[in-house]
C-alpha cells in the first residue's frame, strides 16, 4: 500500500512520464530528400499529432560537429502542420546534420529528429586538369629552350 501511495504521490509530484503519454501525441518531420549540398534549400515540413491549434513547434540544426547552425520556432496551423525553409550554410563541412523538432503537448515534450547528409564535395574534373596543366607547361618550357637554343646559334653562341 505504501509503495501504491509513494508511485501516486511522484506522478502527482513529477508528472508522468514520456512513456504513460497518449500514443497519440507525435511529431512527424518530413523531408523531400536525404542528401543536400552546401547551398542548397532544405523544405521541411510536419505534423504535430495530439496538439492544439496554432502549436509553437521548436526546429533545430546541428552541423556534424554537433554545433547549432540553426534554432527556430514555428507555429502549426489548426490541422497540426507545419513548414519551414532553410539553407544548408556554403561553408557547411561534410557529414550528418541532425533536424530535431520538439513541442510541449499536455504537458510532455514531444521531439522527433532526422538526419540529412552534406557529401564531400567531389572533384572529378580536378585530376585531368592538372595532367593537362602540367603537360602544357612541359610543352612551353620545351618550346622555350629550343628557341633558346636556335637564338644562341644564329648569334655564335
Amino acid at each position: 500500500m505504501k509503495a501504491l501511495i509513494g508511485v501516486l504521490f511522484a506522478v502527482l509530484v513529477l508528472g508522468l512520464p514520456n512513456s504513460w503519454a497518449q500514443e497519440d501525441q507525435s511529431i512527424v518531420i518530413i523531408i523531400s530528400k536525404s542528401t543536400y549540398s552546401p547551398g542548397d534549400t532544405v523544405n521541411l515540413s510536419g505534423t504535430v499529432n495530439g496538439g492544439t491549434p496554432g502549436q509553437l513547434v521548436a526546429v533545430q540544426v546541428k552541423d556534424p560537429k554537433g554545433n547549432l547552425i540553426l534554432i527556430r520556432t514555428v507555429q502549426a496551423d489548426q490541422n497540426g502542420n507545419f513548414a519551414l525553409e532553410f539553407k544548408i550554410p556554403p561553408t557547411a563541412s561534410s557529414g550528418n546534420l541532425n533536424i530535431t523538432a520538439s513541442a510541449r503537448i499536455s504537458g510532455f515534450v514531444i521531439t522527433q529528429s532526422k538526419t540529412i547528409t552534406t557529401p564531400v564535395p567531389e572533384f572529378t574534373s580536378s585530376g585531368p586538369v592538372l595532367v593537362v596543366g602540367i603537360v602544357l607547361l612541359l610543352i612551353f618550357y620545351t618550346m622555350l629552350l629550343t628557341r633558346r637554343s636556335a637564338i644562341g646559334q644564329m648569334f655564335g653562341a
